[in-house]
C-alpha cells in the first residue's frame, strides 16, 4: 500500500467504514471487494491533485501523498488538522466556509489563496463533493486542490503583453485615404489648404523622423564632377 496509507495504523476498511461504499464495491464478494477498495486508494494516493478527505468540522481524516507534498506537511501533522488553517483568507474561518462558496450540485469549482506550513502562499483549484455514510447520511466533504500558480503567472504575463500591445497601438499615428501630392515639388498639401514639405507633413501626421542624405542619382546631377 503506498505511502499515506502506510503510515495509518487502520486498515483501508476501517478507515473509510463511516463513508459510503460504491454499489459495484457493496455487490462483490468480501475478498474482490476488499481488492477493488485497495485499487480505489492506490489510485488516490497515485493522483497528481492533493485529496483530502475530512469530517463535517473540517477535521482532515485522510489526505493522499500529492496533498501533504503540496502543502508541505508530514502525514503525521495532516490528518487531525482542520483543513480551514490552509486558506489563507481571513474569512475562512472553517472549512464549511470554502464549501459554502462552491455549488456542489453543479460540481464547481473555486480559486483560493492557500499556504504551506512555512508560510508561503500560492493559488489553488479546489473541488469538493458530500461524503455520504451508506444510509445516504452526509458524513464528511471530500475536497481536490490543483495548484495553479504557474497558470496564474502565465494569464497574467499574457494580460500585461496584451496591454503593452494596445499602449502601443494607441500611441502609433497612421497615415490612410488620399495624400494629394504635388507631382513636380512632391509637397503635400494639408487639410487646411497648405502646401508642406513631405518630411513636415510626415513628422507631424505619425512618429516619424527624418535624417537626410542624397541617393546616387541626385548625387551625379548636383555634383558631376565627382562622377567623371
Amino acid at each position: 500500500m503506498v505511502d499515506s496509507l502506510n503510515h495509518s495504523n487502520s486498515q483501508p476498511e476501517e478507515l473509510f467504514k463511516p463513508l459510503a461504499e460504491p454499489d459495484i464495491v457493496k455487490e462483490l464478494p468480501r475478498q474482490i471487494a476488499g481488492d477493488a477498495l485497495s485499487m480505489l486508494l492506490d489510485a488516490v494516493n497515485s493522483s497528481a491533485a492533493g485529496l483530502i478527505i475530512t469530517a463535517l468540522d473540517g477535521t482532515i481524516r485522510f489526505a493522499n501523498p500529492a496533498f501533504c507534498r503540496m502543502f508541505e506537511y508530514p502525514l503525521s501533522e495532516t490528518t487531525g488538522k482542520n483543513a480551514a488553517e490552509l486558506f489563507s483568507a481571513r474569512k475562512i474561518r472553517k472549512f464549511s466556509d470554502v464549501i459554502a462558496m462552491l455549488d456542489l450540485s453543479k460540481n464547481d469549482t473555486e480559486e483560493f489563496v492557500v499556504e504551506t506550513k512555512d508560510g508561503r502562499h500560492f493559488i489553488v483549484e479546489v473541488a469538493a463533493s458530500n461524503v455520504t455514510s451508506a444510509s445516504g447520511e452526509i458524513v464528511g466533504r471530500m475536497a481536490s486542490f490543483i495548484n495553479i500558480s504557474r497558470r496564474k503567472e502565465i494569464e497574467a504575463d499574457r494580460e500585461r503583453l496584451i496591454q503593452q500591445l494596445q499602449d502601443a497601438l494607441e500611441n502609433i499615428k497612421v497615415l490612410k485615404g488620399i495624400i494629394p501630392i504635388c507631382a513636380s515639388c512632391k509637397k503635400i498639401r494639408d487639410d487646411k489648404g497648405y502646401w508642406q514639405q513631405i518630411e513636415s507633413y510626415l513628422k507631424e501626421h505619425s512618429d516619424a523622423d527624418f535624417s537626410h542624405g542624397i541617393c546616387p542619382e541626385c548625387a551625379k546631377k548636383l555634383y558631376p564632377q565627382f562622377f567623371k
